[in-house]
């Protein structure tokens, strides 16, 4: 039976063929997904590294290297992943922090369009430097956006419910909101947990054809 242990684990050894990289350039490709891991998270499927971000570039075509740039040295408005990070440095610091407020995910750094103020304005340095210090990536080559979008998505649900990976008692997203990023060890806060969007065994079959392939450029 395919559970979401078992697809955890597979895809893990899968991925472990792939080179992992810090630098955005350094793809050889332009569209597909990507996979964040974090130091100090690991565990019995990943004691390498398990897999803390699964993300895609979703809304247009050859941008893959771009959306990661945008995690990297982009703005607070342009990346959810940064404004996790952010968010989950300043709760663990202190968690009645100005621009936290007025209530979780509704401060002007948590919440998508508002801007930075002068007090948190040097937070987009320090989540860079926390991007490049204590995170790599790996990708895999995907050209059709449709598909994608339903493996992204797949992926997330399926990493999520796996009772294996999870994060370790001092994980910072532990300190992020909304909660479901504190519980899945994801810094993903969209299906996480959605039971309905397990991967099926011929999606399964399909990774392990996109990872063949990926592997071929290395």
């Amino acid at each position: 039976m395919n559970t979401p242990e078992r697809l955890c684990e597979q895809l893990n050894k899968w991925l472990n063929l792939l080179p992992s990289f810090k630098e955005p350039s350094r793809v050889p490709f332009n569209n597909g997904l990507y996979f964040f891991y974090e130091e100090g998270e690991t565990s019995k499927h990943a004691p390498e590294g398990r897999i803390v971000r699964i993300g895609n570039h979703s809304l247009s075509q050859d941008s893959l290297k771009r959306r990661l740039r945008l995690h990297y040295s982009g703005g607070k408005n342009a990346s959810v992943f940064r404004r996790l990070l952010g968010g989950a440095i300043m709760r663990r610091a202190d968690r009645n922090n100005p621009c936290l407020k007025p209530r979780p995910g509704q401060g002007h750094w948590e919440k998508h369009g508002l801007h930075v103020c002068e007090s948190c304005k040097p937070m987009e340095n320090q989540v860079r430097e926390l991007l490049r210090n204590s995170f790599w990536f790996r990708c895999i080559e995907i050209e059709e956006q449709g598909l994608r979008n339903t493996l992204e998505k797949k992926l997330i649900a399926t990493i999520s419910l796996c009772p294996i990976c999870k994060p370790s008692e001092n994980w910072l997203g532990k300190s992020a909101y909304p909660a479901n990023v504190q519980s899945s060890g994801l810094w993903n806060s969209d299906y996480v947990f959605d039971q309905e969007k397990i991967l099926d065994e011929s999606e399964i079959r399909r990774l392990a054809e996109i990872i063949k392939q990926t592997a071929r450029h290395f």
